[in-house]
Order: C-alpha cells, then structure tokens, then sequence
C-alpha cells in the first residue's frame, strides 16, 4: 500500500477516527460507547404470530406516538407486525397487530420491514421481502399510518434478473432522486436507482457500491452535515453481530469505511439495574429526526433500536432464535 497519510475524519460529532489515504477501510482510534436499555418488545405468549421472535424493526415518529413495524416469528410462520405506543418503553404492554395480508404469495413469509412517509404523495410505504423470486423486494402503501387493516397487498418493487439472493431492502432519497439498496449473497451491497417523480417505478440495473457486508444495511442523512452515513452489519467468529459505519458525501458515494467496531458487545454498557439482555447488536435502526424518504437523523444525539440476544443463545436453527428489540444509546465522550 505505500507510504500512508491518515486523514482525521469526524464521524457522527462524537467520536474521531483515523482513516488511510488510500484505503477503502480504517482501523478506529475511538470508537463510541453505548448505553444499554430495558428490553422495549419481547416476543409475544404462546400461541401468538410473534411467540418466537421480534427482529428486523422500523421505527418512526408520528402523530405523538412511536410506531415500530419488525418480522414477527412464529407458528412456523414469518410476518410483519405493528405497534404502536407513546414512550418506547410501553411498547411491550401496546397491542400487537399481524400484518397477514403483507406476505408471500407462495408461503407465510414476510420479512425486514422499512417504514417512511413518501412526501410528494403524502403517502406511507412499507419497503419489505417475501421469498418470491428467491427473496423479492416489495412495497405496500397507506395514507393512514394508524390503521393496520389500510395497507396494501404487496407489489413488486424492481424484477430480480439473476438469482443470487438480495435481502434487506432500504428506500432513502436525496432531493432529485430515489435509491434502492440491497445485500447480495451476504457480502456486497448494490444500489439502482429512480426519479423522485417516478418512484416506485423506473429504477435502474443495480451497481456494486460497497462491500463486505452480511446483511441490514441501513442509510441515513446526517443533519446538519453534508453527508450521508451507512450502517452495515457483520459478523465475528462467535456469531456475534455488530455494526459498522462508511460515510459518503453523496448516496453513489464512494463510500468509505470509517470503522467496523461502531456497536459491538465491547461497547456496551449496561447501567445500574438494567438486565443483560444482548451481547449482540444486530438488525435494527437509528432513531430518525423525521419520518419521510430522507432518513435524516441527528448524528449528535444518537439511540438506536436493535434486535439482540445474550452470547451463546445464537445456535441453533434461525428460525427458533429469540431475538429480542431494545435501544441503546451512543454515550457522550469525555
């Protein structure tokens, strides 16, 4: 690689990390840390939709209440579920609502939900995949963000034309454009793209823009800077998920990789009274600022909604983990 530079990079106001000249990835010289909360959703009681597992939320702002849709595991079955409550901390005690009619139409299956007001139609869209076409991106809408029953059946969002697996589909706009991200086969992330105006239609062939990642990559606008943070998930050798960051001044990037440690089990701090529930910080989404297509949010003040689980709970066949969703929040530095 040569002789190499370090240029000092700011990332999320709190914490500064050093980046090569010429290197796609940075190792961290601070890393935040987060405080750990109380569970906010467990899994529902026997018998119901979600009686094995909530995973996978999305989470907006409005209306004076948080509405949190996530994948919904149970009775052999995935789905997506609704709540809605005003403190996050009553989540667990709202009522809980099956989306049945968001599902495949070749089985039960649901997954991985996005939630954001599409302003220039004032209409609600849910970004999610069903196993249709090995894992297809779709899309329903709503006017009435309150209502469970009002959403649409699923449409497709683009046509796969290959069949490598894409999952964890992701919606964010700038001011003239709309762009779809995705995983591949559990290690690159690509993109197309739309026009504002056309949107949902007329995106374009996909293009690699960043990699590796395993999966949930999840994109943001950062208020007050102008620049956009990414962040994707990884795994250890323990099977224990954790959060990276890349920054990019623009959603085609190029996107750099600021560190790979941005949330991990060794950052995590538990305060007095709080169980440990997660050693894992795995599939979730930072807390926006707003709630449309632009998923700003305030990179100074930051709480993101996870799903995660204690070390040595993740064996097993996927579809019996318990994973469960609680919040964590980036610590000020000293």
């Amino acid at each position: 690689m040569g002789n190499l530079g370090f240029l000092i990079v700011a990332a999320l106001g709190a914490f500064v990390l050093a980046l090569p000249c010429h290197a796609e990835r940075s190792s961290a010289v601070v890393v935040p840390r987060w405080r750990v909360g109380a569970p906010v959703l467990r899994p529902g009681p026997k018998g119901n939709f979600d009686e094995t597992a909530v995973k996978d939320p999305s989470v907006v702002r409005f209306d004076g209440q948080w509405h949190v849709f996530y994948t919904a595991c149970g009775r052999d079955a995935h789905m997506i579920g609704y709540v809605a409550a005003d403190a996050l901390e009553s989540l667990d005690a709202a009522p809980r609502f099956a989306l049945t009619r968001l599902r495949s139409a070749r089985e039960v299956y649901a997954a991985a939900p996005q939630v954001f007001l599409f302003a220039p139609t004032q209409t609600w869209y849910l970004v999610y995949q069903t196993r249709d076409s090995n894992y297809q991106p779709v899309y329903s809408t709503t006017k009435d963000l309150r209502d469970p029953e009002s959403w649409s059946p699923p449409e497709p969002l683009v046509a796969k034309h290959e069949d490598a697996k894409w999952i964890d589909f992701w919606v964010i706009a700038d001011d003239s454009r709309v762009f779809l991200f995705y995983t591949r086969n559990h290690g690159d992330l690509y993109a197309m793209t739309t026009s504002l105006g056309d949107f949902p239609r007329g995106f374009s062939r996909p293009k690699k823009v960043f990699s590796p990642v395993h999966e949930a990559v999840h994109i943001y606008r950062a208020s007050g800077k102008d620049e956009y943070h990414m962040l994707f998930e990884r795994r250890t050798y323990e099977d224990l998920r954790r959060f990276g960051l890349a920054t990019a001044p623009r959603l085609e990037g190029p996107w750099i990789e600021v560190t790979d440690r941005f949330a991990a089990v060794e950052q995590l701090d538990y305060p007095a009274g709080v169980e440990r529930w997660t050693d894992e910080v795995s599939h979730g989404e930072l807390l926006r600022t707003g709630h449309d297509q632009r998923l700003e949010y305030d990179p100074a003040s930051v709480r993101f909604l996870i799903q995660g689980m204690r070390r040595g709970e993740h064996r097993g066949p996927y579809v019996e983990l318990v994973w469960i969703l609680g919040v964590i929040e980036k610590e000020e530095v000293p």
